[in-house]
């Protein structure tokens, strides 16, 4: 089953979830765990989105923070622990658990952390809102499921008719204000950078550093001789002027713009002001108002520019070569709830072109080789520093970026999914380090574990990509797994395409293709269906009835995207069928 779930598949995880703590509570029906794991998992799927990966700190967080904050009025806190035990020796029995931590030491580390937790639950001040006010609720005799109930307890809250702890109430409000809002942490598949801190080299000779200077040299005197100072227009004088004014270059005084006691000494350290234009540029909600208001959605206005600079970034850093600026935009539309994606290309054109006054970016048109294959106008790469810079802003934004390094210890369902989703240099980068790791023969086991308990084509088609890489020892361990029920027809057309001996069977080679396509299909359904219309209507219609008949666990999925989206009658009314069949 899969555990690893890092592009916020609420869905997926909602079904494992449930799957994990049926299972576990089977096992200890006498521990009524349910809603207390429940609790944890959310946690875990919020904050990493690895079920199964429990490290010490791991541990140490659910003790000293989750369960202290959230779970409300436990009869006995000695049970959290002693859940916590079991827990780790329920994955650990399964094969699930993929800590680099040995289970000696979780346990351990459990027992260290109940001075600890015992001491946050006892704490008010630790608590969360939601815990604080049942609490208080529940001493105060006010039923916390009658909603009318609850709404007069509030009000009589706030008119100080009630004796409450609100000096607690206070300082537990003011730290949920000041934490982000609990939401999936997205992975991005870790791109290897030649330097650290690239824009170091490039940074005094970027276009963007004169302009800041020009602006600031220029303050007192309008927008208007700014874009004739600049050559440029009236709204780019403008953006630079906000720009400068979000640095903290410039300040208004009496209505002008003038420079700050900063500016002059930052403007001498290029670097610095580079990384603080960067760093700023998402706070340029008036220079780009025009162009957002044109996008057209119904959503706070603070968030259109960063979500549409989270989009642009999050691709061009994951596709390592040159993205054409049609697909960013439609990206980014989607990212917006935009039904039309050309304002979203126009907004997006004027950004890049200050990413590339910044050497962040290269914009070249598309090649006549480019134009006849697809109607692509411009085309849209990251350099070396705007790969460094976007890595960091994404952090910012609540990704994951990992370094190849830091995925070297990582487990073989997270780094599968992570490779899935790389460039093929960042691919290579990937795989060669967490093998060089752990040895080929150690990778090529773990790799093949993963075979044997995950049924999704989405990890199987790159953990066999990742076990081609670590050569003679993926073929012997392959040869352990060829009679699985759940990965066996996927490795014999593996290994039957690696070795050349013929191992595959009737049935293995449309169940491989099937794998392909329901990963194709997670990814664009409009693509998948596409490229099954592009053959003959016969061999659709038969391709369909086999799909049926083939037992994969994908096959529904494929036929119920086939019925609704397929534009030939015929095969919609036999996806149908085998649907109904």
């Amino acid at each position: 089953m899969r555990t690893v779930f890092i592009h916020g598949e609420q869905e997926r995880f909602d079904e494992a979830c449930t799957d994990l703590v049926e299972r576990f509570t089977d096992r200890h029906p006498e521990l009524d765990s349910a809603e207390l794991l429940e609790l944890l998992l959310d946690d875990k799927f919020l904050s990493d989105g690895m079920l199964a990966h429990w490290r010490e700190e791991d541990l140490v967080r659910a003790l000293t923070e989750v369960v202290p904050r959230r779970a409300v009025l436990i009869e006995s806190w000695s049970a959290v622990p002693h859940l916590l035990h079991r827990w780790i020796d329920f994955l650990a029995d399964e094969r699930l658990l993929t800590s680099t931590d040995s289970v000696a030491a979780l346990h351990e580390v459990i027992d260290q952390a109940i001075p600890s937790y015992l001491a946050a639950m006892a704490d008010p001040g630790e608590w969360g809102s939601e815990k604080f006010w049942t609490t208080t609720m529940r001493e105060l005799g006010v039923d916390d499921s009658d909603d009318a109930a609850v709404e007069a307890f509030h009000e009589a809250v706030e008119a100080g008719e009630l004796d409450v702890d609100q000096d607690t109430a206070d300082e537990i409000a003011a730290r949920e204000a000041a934490e982000p809002e609990p939401q999936p942490r997205l992975w991005l598949c870790p791109v290897e950078l030649a330097e650290e801190a690239p824009h170091r080299a490039v940074a005094a000779q970027t276009p963007i550093i004169q302009r800041i200077r020009t602006t600031v040299e220029q303050a007192g005197e309008g927008a208007e001789k700014l874009s004739a100072a600049l050559g440029s227009d009236t709204a780019t004088a403008e953006l630079l002027q906000e720009w400068a004014q979000r640095a903290g270059l410039l300040r208004h005084v009496d209505g002008g713009l003038v420079p700050t006691l900063i500016a002059a000494p930052l403007l001498a350290e290029p670097e610095a002001l580079w990384t603080k234009l960067w760093q700023s540029f998402v706070l340029l909600d008036d220079a780009f108002r025009e162009g957002v208001d044109a996008i057209g959605v119904e959503a706070d206005d603070e968030d259109e520019l960063p979500e549409l600079v989270q989009s642009a970034l999050s691709v061009l850093h994951a596709a390592g070569e040159a993205v054409p600026l049609e697909v960013l935009a439609a990206t980014a539309a989607d990212v917006l709830g935009a039904e039309d994606p050309k304002p979203v290309q126009d907004l997006l054109a004027r950004i890049v072109e200050q990413w590339e006054s910044m050497e962040a970016v290269r914009v070249r048109p598309a090649t006549e080789e480019e134009r006849a294959e697809l109607p692509f106008e411009t085309f849209v790469e990251l350099l070396p520093a705007g790969l460094w810079a976007a890595r960091e802003s994404l952090r910012a934004f609540g990704f994951r970026v990992p370094t190849p390094e830091a995925v070297r210890l990582a487990p073989a369902e997270l780094v599968a999914l992570l490779f899935a989703d790389g460039s093929p240099q960042a691919q290579q980068s990937l795989a060669a380090t967490w093998i060089e790791h752990r040895g080929s023969a150690q990778a090529a086991d773990e790799l093949v574990a993963l075979l044997e308990l995950v049924d999704d084509p989405a990890v199987r088609v790159p953990a066999l990509a990742l076990l081609e890489a670590t050569g003679a020892d993926g073929v012997a361990a392959a040869r352990g797994v060829v009679e699985d029920p759940v990965c066996g027809a996927a490795v014999r057309v593996w290994l039957q395409a690696t070795t050349g001996e013929p191992l595959a069977r009737e049935g293995d080679a449309l169940l491989f293709r099937v794998d392909a396509m329901a990963v194709a299909l997670e990814d664009d359904v409009e693509a998948f269906v596409g490229e099954i219309a592009e053959r003959p209507s016969e061999e659709q219609v038969r391709f369909v009835q086999e799909l049926a008949g083939s037992g994969h666990a994908h096959a529904g999925a494929l036929l119920e995207a086939l019925a609704e989206h397929h534009a030939d009658e015929e095969v919609t009314a036999a996806a149908r069928a085998a649907l109904d069949g």
